[in-house]
């Protein structure tokens, strides 16, 4: 792509940065003190310790669109020249903020998916103790993988040119291939493992729902739309991969590959926005489930039967 962008483009894409990463970042104020407001509450749910996680990762993805895409697609100038403080450090954090997201968005859809078809596996693994230390290790997994890009010469770098990241591999080593192809499989896999559970899940609350006569209990609607919560939190990272994965088949050239970078990089700050929309917006029809979620459990233990038959019965 030869062509340089014009002013216009260039104002709308910064704008197309700027004004959904400040609203995200007011969204995240106000979800931070209802979350620390209640946390006494919330410490003890492992659904909510994941989304912590995801909570920062956005957070961290949100200021490195703020300190570096837009002003280089404003300007078209990369201000902070070859500075390892000022441009490399910052833009790794936007790669542990991507690789965070997509890592914690499969934990969160792996927790569902356990809570659902396995769940008293699920009691045990994800106990708040047990969480934690599943959450630290999914952390270390991260900045191991962004310390092996930087190890195998592939450094994290922004285009004000054609407004995307990117990783520049100029200085890659001998073993760059085979870690970039592991990368590749890596960033291929868990998008589909992601579809298939919750596509299980789907599969088997509808024949729960048939066996049930056709009469979906209050339990039952309050776990589908718990379903869509988390659904909604982790389908964006989905879409973006499959974008990133799809974009060289495409054929666009110039001014319409300018547009398409535009189009992804609203896509990945949706997707870092999408947790408080969805957590204001389901905040009470999670409560109730949890609560259901329990009290199945517990009548569960004494009937010595499984948690979702006793749902379906006690309604």
């Amino acid at each position: 792509m030869s062509v340089e962008a014009t002013f216009g483009l260039r104002l709308l894409g910064s704008l197309l940065v700027l004004l959904p990463v400040i609203c995200g970042l007011v969204l995240y104020m106000l979800l931070g003190f209802t979350l620390f407001s209640s946390w006494n509450v919330f410490r003890e749910n492992n659904f909510y310790l994941i989304i912590v996680q995801l909570m920062w990762c956005d957070l961290c993805a949100l200021l490195v669109d703020l300190y570096a895409a837009f002003p280089m697609i404003l300007t078209g100038v990369q201000y902070m020249g070859s500075s390892v403080i000022l441009y490399y450090v910052p833009l790794a954090f936007q790669g542990v903020a991507f690789n965070g997201i997509f890592m914690f968005s499969l934990l969160l859809t792996t927790n569902r998916f356990l809570l659902f078809m396995y769940p008293d596996f699920h009691d045990r693994l994800f106990t708040t103790r047990g969480t934690k230390i599943i959450c630290a290790v999914v952390w270390i997994y991260v900045f191991l993988l962004i310390a092996l890009s930087n190890i195998f010469g592939c450094l994290k770098e922004f285009s004000a040119k054609y407004f995307y990241f990117w990783y520049n591999c100029t200085y890659a080593n001998r073993y760059r291939l085979h870690y970039q192809n592991l990368v590749t499989i890596h960033s291929s896999v868990i998008p589909c493992l992601m579809i298939i559970m919750y596509t299980i899940i789907y599969v088997k609350l509808k024949l729960i729902s048939r066996h049930s006569n056709g009469n979906t209990s209050l339990s039952m609607k309050q776990q589908l739309k718990y379903l869509v919560q988390t659904a909604l939190i982790c389908v964006l990272i989905v879409a973006a991969i499959a974008g990133f994965i799809s974009i060289p088949y495409l054929g666009l050239v110039d001014y319409g590959q300018l547009y398409l970078n535009m189009l992804l990089n609203l896509i990945l700050i949706a997707n870092n926005i999408v947790t408080p929309i969805v957590l204001f917006s389901f905040n009470n029809e999670a409560a109730l489930d949890d609560e259901l979620s329990s009290t199945a459990h517990d009548m569960a233990d004494e009937l010595d039967v499984s948690p979702l038959t006793v749902v379906n019965k006690s309604h």
